[in-house]
């Protein structure tokens, strides 16, 4: 048991990726952020909610129903409801094939109704988001396809077969900004005519600037993140449904930072998976597996690693265990959105997912930031090969 002795004061944090200090950057920054996505407009949100909000308000504006929908995976993060509800569009869930991340596709035929506008492919951790599979089903049934890449932005250029494309640049996200995202689309897709609702008090102020920056690198270091992470009621990983409150588009001035930030983005990696491939091979005997989007290949540079384990009670022993050594595991959303607290009284009433809820009771995420080590990654080993064979 050697490898399990772990630095009891220290701790990895499921994702860091350290908030540039330097903000500065020119309108050249803008002009080869939007080539970068084959010179699409690029507007920029005060978060990736308000940027998924804004493309299912220009869905429903575009089209002629009065009860507009959009379909959404029914296990993911409660933000896509909160844009669903910001956007007036009814948020219509769906279920998942089994074991895998991507629509059920009998779930999915059953779910289409003429008041469908938009359908939303989420990319979960950078396993991929079914987009050139769904572009064909949107087209066929006449409505847009949004690919929502909050948790996914690739370092070099690529096809995006959605009409929108949804960046966030939150806390834990792989542009790390603390705040802010993006809307990406053709050329029209968004007009100006959109009522938006633009507001930052000083606390938001306060929230985003160099000093929360710097506060925000310091404690997601290993030691001080251990120490944070077990003071009471902070309430670390936490999922709530929140209402989105501020949707307009932010001031050109933000490309100062977003801009530079990109650019800087692409030449620096950040995460890799590479550590953690001997370990995957050897818990997929184990029963442990990593959760896969078919047809797609998994992105090298995931913002975390997505595993599925043989049940919930097992996950949970798994994710207690790694985190008593500080080995940064998480169950991410433990529950499917019908079952997030705070969810509107119509999400609730849909159901049942019974593969969206699989997914929900097994997954659990280990960091693949630039912190892990081999050490780690041997300990974490070790703690799932005993655990799966006691």
């Amino acid at each position: 048991m050697g490898a399990l002795q772990a630095v009891i004061f220290s701790a990895l944090p499921p994702v860091r990726r350290p908030v540039p200090l330097a903000r500065t950057g020119t309108s050249a920054h803008r002009s080869q952020m939007s080539r970068f996505f084959g010179g699409r407009q690029v507007l920029l949100y005060p978060s990736g909610t308000a940027a998924l909000a804004a493309a299912l308000a220009q869905c429903a504006a575009r089209s002629a129903t009065r009860s507009p929908e959009a379909i959404l995976p029914a296990y993911g993060c409660p933000d896509l409801v909160s844009a669903c509800v910001s956007a007036s569009v009814f948020p219509r869930l769906v279920d998942l094939q089994s074991s895998a991340w991507r629509y059920d596709r009998e779930a999915l035929a059953r779910s289409f109704s003429r008041n469908v506008v938009a359908i939303v492919a989420v990319n979960l951790l950078g396993v991929g988001d079914d987009a050139s599979e769904l572009a064909a089903w949107s087209q066929e049934h006449k409505v847009a396809l949004i690919q929502d890449s909050a948790q996914f932005l690739p370092r070099t250029e690529r096809a995006w077969p959605g009409d929108y494309i949804v960046l966030s640049f939150g806390r834990g996200k792989p542009l790390n900004l603390l705040h802010g995202g993006a809307l990406i689309a053709k050329a029209g897709g968004v007009s100006a005519d959109i009522p938006s609702r633009a507001h930052a008090s000083w606390r938001d102020r306060l929230r985003r600037g160099p000093l929360a920056a710097m506060a925000f690198n310091v404690l997601t270091l290993p030691i001080p993140y251990r120490a944070v992470s077990m003071l009471p009621g902070l309430g670390l990983g936490d999922v709530r449904y929140k209402e989105l409150r501020n949707t307009g588009v932010c001031p050109d001035r933000e490309w100062e930072i977003v801009g530079a930030a990109f650019d800087r983005y692409r030449q620096n990696p950040s995460y890799s998976d590479a550590i953690w491939n001997q370990a995957v091979e050897k818990w997929r005997v184990a029963g442990v597996e990593r959760l896969i989007c078919p047809g797609e290949t998994p992105d090298s540079e995931p913002l975390r690693l997505p595993l599925l384990a043989r049940s919930r009670p097992v996950r949970d022993a798994l994710v207690t265990k790694l985190n008593a050594c500080g080995l940064g595991a998480s169950t991410m959303y433990r529950s499917c959105l019908n079952g997030i607290t705070g969810v509107p009284e119509a999400v609730r009433e849909q159901t049942p997912f019974p593969n969206a809820s699989d997914v929900a009771e097994r997954l659990f995420t280990l960091p693949t930031h630039s912190l892990v080590t081999a050490a780690a990654v041997a300990c974490a080993m070790e703690i799932v090969l005993c655990r799966q064979t006691s």
